[in-house]
């Protein structure tokens, strides 16, 4: 794994900090050390020596930077759910519970969080060599929650030739003023000084919040226009069919059914959460449609189901994410993780390695 500092300049290699939290095991988390080695996390190192402080709080000190370690090699064969969290001029103020068990990352919706004057970002990845895993190497880029710093990310496996790059390499200023120049009117304010919000971080998308409206339009044009001619969306050879009855869509899978979805307001849809994932684990056809649903709102395509699968037809209407319509913009190969099921149709920067063989090279640029 290869850390480049591609920030021009502004921050020397010894600003820029690397926390890296996964799992080992199933359910114990681990951090990386420099030296490649992961340590288990431990609540008391917030009192040890060389512990961070902010605000009058203690947190174990889990980071390191670029200048103690440009390059290192993973450690095998196991690492799942992990999170790289990168950041400059401050390392990340991690708390870990007292038993252990877990570790609590940034809250978006706290200002009063130690992490909101740090100006950070995250790559996502997981991996297992052990053969409990059909994932051997998987990881991505991420704006589901908010934009910090330009990334790019390389993964490379010289064994079949494999070597992808993800991210955008517009500076953070650049990325800044395009923003502004070109997102609506209520996505502008989601815009500050340390990072871009998305619209599912912000309380003016929430349900009651200022903008907890603004997909109504098309939800509810929708909604009715499935109530009078009917819903068919066919994809990956299976078709899901049925209509709106009584304020739900009835529809079933190829034949099977029937399965029930709820009207979702704004937040559901930015969130992809509420109405669009129904909790109940025995929903498991609801919530593969309602990720669909979740997409196609996002962006702007709802009402024509033969364009969901169509990404020259995504963000050129009205309503949509705006926010999530930019990142796709300026990424690389306009894949980006702009909410949360990014991922239909293969939109995302999500990258997997076509076999159960390490990456030979990860390179992770981090710019400014």
């Amino acid at each position: 794994m290869v850390f480049a500092n591609n920030t021009q300049g502004r921050w020397a290699d010894g600003q820029i900090y690397i926390t890296v939290l996964g799992q080992a095991s199933p359910g114990r988390w681990s951090y990386l050390l420099p030296d490649g080695t992961l340590k288990p996390i431990d609540h008391r190192e917030a009192d040890e020596p060389g512990h961070l402080e902010k605000n009058g709080r203690n947190y174990p000190n889990m980071s390191f930077t670029v200048e103690e370690a440009a390059t290192l090699r993973m450690p095998l064969p196991h690492f799942e759910g992990a999170r790289m969290y990168l950041s400059a001029g401050s390392p990340m103020y991690i708390p870990v519970s007292e038993d252990d068990s877990g570790w609590g990352g940034p809250d978006l919706h706290n200002p009063q969080d130690p992490n909101a004057d740090v100006y950070y970002d995250w790559y996502e990845f997981t991996y297992a060599y052990d053969g409990n895993s059909p994932v051997p190497f998987g990881g991505n880029t991420t704006q589901v929650d908010m934009f910090g710093i330009p990334l790019t990310v390389r993964l490379q496996q010289a064994s079949t030739g494999y070597d992808h790059t993800v991210g955008m390499t517009l500076s953070r200023d650049e990325s800044f003023a395009q923003y502004a120049s070109s997102v609506g009117s209520p996505f502008q304010a989601l815009a500050g000084e340390y990072r871009i919000l998305a619209p599912r971080s912000s309380a003016a998308f929430a349900t009651g919040g200022e903008y907890g409206d603004m997909l109504q339009p098309a939800i509810d044009a929708a909604w009715d226009q499935w109530a009078t001619s009917g819903f068919t969306l066919t994809r990956l050879n299976q078709t899901f069919s049925g209509q709106v009855v009584d304020g739900r869509l009835r529809f079933t899978k190829d034949g099977q059914g029937p399965f029930f979805l709820d009207k979702p307001t704004t937040a559901d849809v930015v969130q992809c959460a509420g109405a669009l994932v129904p909790p109940e684990p025995e929903k498991v056809v609801e919530r593969e449609l309602g990720a669909e649903i979740a997409a196609a709102f996002n962006r702007g395509v709802a009402s024509a189901t033969g364009t969901w699968y169509q990404p020259g037809d995504y963000y050129t209407h009205e309503p949509s994410n705006d926010y999530a319509g930019f990142f796709h913009r300026i990424s690389i190969d306009n894949r980006a993780y702009g909410f949360a099921y990014d991922d239909v149709n293969d939109q995302s920067s999500v990258k997997i390695l076509p076999n159960a063989e390490p990456p030979s090279a990860l390179t992770i640029g981090i710019g400014w």
